[in-house]
């Protein structure tokens, strides 16, 4: 098991990305609120009146209150850390609590997220299936991450098998660590898997993409007419 507390940290001021399915709405109520006690009155309320609620915001629990972040954006933010993986395999670094992995690189984004709607395609037993994809751009830090990149090789990095990594995720978020600075193993490239949402902020979708899915592996990801930054 590795020692949480002779890791390196790694300071990060920088826009990253993050790819995920574009029928993923964006939830207004954390754009309604700013502060705490707003949000504590205004879930209340509308969850007497919006049995979906619940599922829209997921499990607002999993944030402690002086983590949660509010106002333009912190939707497509908070969704990350109030969903836990949904699938048994659970994330590199997590699996019954949320985490926003991004990269400051768009095109390790967009290898990352191929890698795992092609997997969740084929163990569905899909042949042939296109899926429109949203990119969300956000500023992360600054902060200091947990690095690991030097421990490439080591089974954190496992491309299969998250096991030891989910430990390392376990020990780090029990330690209020802000999260982690990795290797990505999907392209040559970096990513981080943050913990805690307060260190992200100006979220805001940038573009669509299109993932056309063929036979177990992504074989086009298109950008679609219309889409961009804004």
């Amino acid at each position: 098991m590795i020692n949480i507390d002779t890791l390196p940290g790694s300071e990060v001021n920088a826009l990253v990305y993050r790819v995920i399915l574009a029928r993923y709405p964006q939830i207004h109520l954390f754009e309604r609120v700013s502060s705490p006690q707003d949000w504590e009155v205004l879930y209340a309320v509308e969850s007497l009146t919006n049995p979906r609620l619940r599922d829209e915001v997921g499990d607002i629990r999993m944030v402690p209150p002086e983590d949660r972040v509010y106002g333009d954006g912190a939707s497509w933010i908070m969704a990350a850390f109030t969903h836990p993986p949904v699938d048994a395999r659970g994330g590199r670094f997590n699996r019954d609590f949320g985490l926003y992995y991004c990269t400051a690189d768009e095109a390790v984004a967009i290898a990352e997220s191929s890698f795992h709607r092609a997997r969740f395609l084929r163990e569905s037993r899909i042949d042939h299936a296109t899926q429109e994809m949203r990119v969300i751009r956000a500023q992360l830090g600054p902060t200091t991450l947990h690095d690991v990149r030097h421990l490439v090789g080591d089974a954190i990095y496992d491309p299969d098998e998250y096991a030891v990594g989910q430990r390392l995720g376990y020990a780090l978020r029990n330690a209020k660590s802000f999260g982690v600075h990795y290797q990505s193993v999907r392209a040559e490239g970096e990513c981080y898997g943050v913990m805690r949402p307060r260190v992200l902020s100006d979220a805001i979708h940038w573009r669509y993409l299109r993932y056309h899915y063929d036979q177990g592996a992504i074989v086009e990801v298109e950008s679609l007419v219309g889409s961009g930054s804004r």
